[in-house]
């Protein structure tokens, strides 16, 4: 009894299903039928016997995949279509790697870069290289290191290949091989790939793991590519290795089709089958099923001028149709007059409303020359050129949270929502995690957790110097919510900041703030120029928490109010000013060391006061012998 799966097919149909145990091309022209062959040949394979499980299909989106799984479920209601290996190559191969990233130094949660999250990337590269941003364009960048990766030129082979170098040096972007470079590498640091990388890594996944490539070989003993006129470099050496042991592949394609080679796509790939595979049998799928007659004729005419293709003779046994017209323009304003004006012909001789009409225009630039038509001619009309849902921003915002859980790595999602809700931090404090990261080989996620880690591990007896001051980008309190991550853990804390960050810590009683004069005068909205005239202030700052105040004052000297009590006064040691750059830090180190060795306030404070004018009076910091005549000379006196 014949298999229901072949009712319906034309005799090269048929053929084209029956005969899957052997390599096979099935040339299949425009509206043939030939997803329903794949499709057909797909079911029957499973009903002779053969398990899903061991069938690997691949196109090229994700709505063909879906209406094939669809088609095989109908014709095999019993749900063993479920276990076929059905999608696109990006998803079928990034389900693989998932499967082995460890085997090429990524992990399992590896985040897939949106093109968007590829060209804020190269920004960041050119920028940091210092790159002529009209020169070395993201766009033009993206799609150069696409073409690399499709064609499976790695970064190595690119810099070591002089005709590539002499390429770029022509085109004035002499740095591209090493922006690849960077790129690869950074994306290998966030745990990240981009779309190329799914089939240029699943390359090299099957090329240096033997094992892997030998677990899939045996797994899918049929392999079935829809669209393969359309494959690339990368896409037919998969093909080719995974096929190596049984080679039962099944190709489905047409070379009259083959309109991408600008993204690589080969058409050498599907001409050449039969040397790939010399026991190949050949399907011609020649009938026509869509179009009217004169349409197939017409395409014969132009397809057989074609100097690279393969014989076949189209054919439809339908109504000879409407004759061709064909329309010249020679300007984009020219062609949209003529398109609006039989539009509006068409429309008013039926009688028909506007609505009832539409115009399909290839890319979004072509919208302009037809709306100036339409407003010319006073037609109504309403552009529809609607974002995916996950194009808009506070989708890919929330994406970007996810990515970021998953894979702690991602720069790129990191970037996205370090700000967003808004937390007052910027594009320079961004750049800073970024320099900062990059110092330590870490990801910006990473390089942040690893500051809190730090802090987290600080306890009784420890000392932490929060000091200079906070750019424009970072919240006030930054200071503040540090304190408030470390209140109860004994930390001496020292602050060495301006006004609104200095007042903001005091109630977490740090050990130690170090305003001069006129920050202090600026705090209470007062000129204070003596020593005797900043004590009263000073113990204003006590009051609200700190600890210890010292004042310094440049040629003034000093005030230190320490915690029990005592007020020292100093007079400035004698010296040359050589350099002021340092010298405060170098005053709140001394003040630290002193009190380390003795924990008593006065040698402490003769110890900052010494440091900080040893570096003043030196070009560089002072030197510990330096700081000690220094010290010598300080004269401290207690005042309260």
């Amino acid at each position: 009894m014949e298999s229901q799966i072949l009712k319906g097919l034309n005799q090269a149909q048929r053929e084209a299903v029956v005969n899957y145990d052997s390599p096979s091309l099935i040339i299949a022209g425009a509206g043939s039928g030939k997803t329903r062959v794949l499709t057909s040949r797909i079911a029957y394979m499973i009903e002779q016997g053969v398990a899903p499980y061991n069938i690997l299909a691949l196109t090229f989106t994700n709505k063909a995949a879906e209406q094939m799984r669809e088609r095989i479920a109908q014709m095999l209601p019993d749900g063993r279509h479920r276990y076929i290996r059905m999608g696109t190559f990006h998803s079928v191969f990034s389900r693989i790697l998932r499967d082995n990233a460890d085997r090429i130094g990524f992990p399992q949660s590896f985040t897939i870069y949106e093109p968007s999250d590829c060209k804020n990337l190269l920004k960041t590269i050119v920028r940091e290289l210092n790159l002529d941003d009209t020169k070395y364009k993201p766009a033009m960048l993206a799609s150069r290191i696409s073409y690399a990766k499709n064609c499976l030129v790695t970064p190595g082979a690119y810099l070591a290949n002089a005709s590539f170098g002499a390429e770029d040096r022509r085109m004035q972007i002499p740095e591209f091989g090493n922006i690849y470079n960077i790129y690869c590498a950074r994306c290998k640091r966030n745990g990240a790939m981009d779309f190329d990388d799914l089939l240029l890594q699943t390359n090299i996944l099957l090329r240096d793991c033997p094992d892997v490539t030998a677990r899939y070989q045996e797994q899918f003993k049929y392999i079935l590519v829809d669209e393969y006129q359309d494959t690339n470099y990368a896409q037919y050496v998969i093909i080719r290795r995974l096929s190596q042991l049984h080679s039962k592949v099944c190709v489905v394609g047409d070379d009259a089709q083959s309109i991408y080679s600008f993204r690589g796509a080969k058409i050498e790939n599907i001409l050449s089958f039969k040397k790939d595979f010399p026991d190949a049998m050949i399907f011609k799928l020649e009938q026509n099923y869509r179009s009217t007659r004169t349409i197939v004729e017409a395409a014969n005419s132009v397809i057989e001028r074609n100097s690279k293709r393969m014989e076949k003779k189209c054919f439809s046994e339908g109504d000879m149709g409407e004759k061709i017209r064909v329309l010249r323009a020679y300007t984009d304003r020219e062609e949209a007059e003529m398109v609006v004006s039989d539009l509006r012909d068409k429309v008013r001789a039926a009688g028909d409303e506007w609505a009832e009409a539409a115009i399909l225009y290839r890319t979004n630039n072509q919208s302009q020359a037809l709306e100036d038509a339409l407003r010319r001619k006073g037609i109504p009309y309403r552009i529809y050129k609607g974002n995916s849902f996950y194009d808009h921003k506070e989708i890919k915002d929330l994406l970007a949270y996810i990515r970021l859980v998953i894979n702690p790595r991602d720069d790129e999602a990191f970037k996205r929502i370090v700000n967003y809700p808004a937390r007052g931090i910027g594009d320079t404090t961004v750049e800073r995690i970024a320099l900062l990261a990059k110092a330590r080989n870490l990801s910006m996620w990473e390089a942040v957790d690893a500051l809190m880690t730090q802090l987290d591990r600080l306890g009784a007896d420890d000392t932490l110097v929060l000091a200079g001051s906070i750019p424009a980008s970072m919240p006030d309190d930054i200071y503040q919510k540090i304190m408030e991550r470390l209140d109860g853990r004994d930390v001496r804390i020292v602050v060495d900041a301006t006004k609104d960050l200095l007042l903001n810590v005091l109630g977490h009683h740090p050990f130690l703030i170090k305003p001069n004069n006129h920050e202090l005068g600026d705090i209470f909205g007062v000129k204070l120029s003596e020593r005797e005239e900043v004590v009263p202030y000073a113990k204003k700052l006590q009051e609200k928490g700190a600890v210890n105040v010292l004042v310094s004052m440049a040629g003034k000297g000093a005030v230190l109010l320490a915690e029990d009590g005592s007020v020292y006064a100093a007079e400035a040691p004698k010296g040359t000013l050589k350099n002021g750059v340092g010298a405060g830090d170098s005053m709140v180190a001394g003040f630290l060391a002193g009190y380390g060795e003795s924990g008593d306030y006065e040698h402490a404070f003769r110890m900052g006061l010494a440091a900080g004018s040893a570096s003043a009076f030196s070009e560089q910091l002072a030197t510990k012998d330096e700081i000690k005549k220094v010290y010598e000379t300080c004269k401290i006196t207690k005042i309260g």
